[in-house]
């Protein structure tokens, strides 16, 4: 291989590392994929009927937004990723997938107005889950569905919360609008 091929991978590589670096920074967690058992568990939440969108908040590489839109194909699927890395794999995922009903946006979920949602499924961190509980209470309406991955809405009770099979017993929570009003 020659050195400026190497220089070339080394820079880009640098240049991802930093990237996903300054998005952890400026996000407070760095992006983590949901484990095959929590999106198999997630996925048994959202009820099968149903036409609303489903936001998917801080998507990170996609791993769950595809299976999500896959299952529900009735349903557009939103999903939000502040981390220019992490969202360009997953936009580069999804046009791969060939799923018609998925859109991956890059942006901050907190601006988005998540009014119309059916469902959110998050897996955020406990203070992102603390400021997004306000945004929650103030835009969600009707029978709109929680779904947290490991981190609780602080102050809410879950309808249900599954703990995984797992080397953590990770939990999963489902919440639904009579849980928290």
């Amino acid at each position: 291989m020659s050195l400026v091929w190497q220089g070339s991978i080394g820079a880009l590589s640098l240049l991802v590392m930093l990237s996903i670096v300054i998005g952890a920074v400026r996000t407070g967690i760095s992006p983590m994929p949901s484990s095959r058992a929590a999106i198999k568990q997630l996925l048994a939440f959202v009820p099968d009927e149903g036409s609303g969108p489903i936001f998917e908040l801080g998507s990170g590489w996609g791993t769950l937004a595809i299976p999500l839109a896959r299952a529900h194909p009735q349903r557009l699927v939103i999903c939000y990723e502040l981390s220019t890395i992490p969202w360009l794999v997953s936009l580069l995922r999804a046009r791969l997938s060939g799923v018609a009903n998925l859109e991956i946006r890059r942006g901050d979920f907190f601006e988005a107005d998540l009014s119309e949602a059916e469902a959110v499924v998050c897996y955020l961190y406990p203070g992102g889950m603390t400021r997004l509980k306000q945004k929650l209470e103030q835009e969600l309406s009707g029978e709109a569905m929680v779904l947290s991955n490991t981190f609780a809405v602080p102050g809410w009770k879950p309808h249900q919360r599954v703990k995984l099979d797992d080397l953590y017993r990770t939990p999963v929570y489902c919440y639904t609008r009579s849980d928290h009003q």
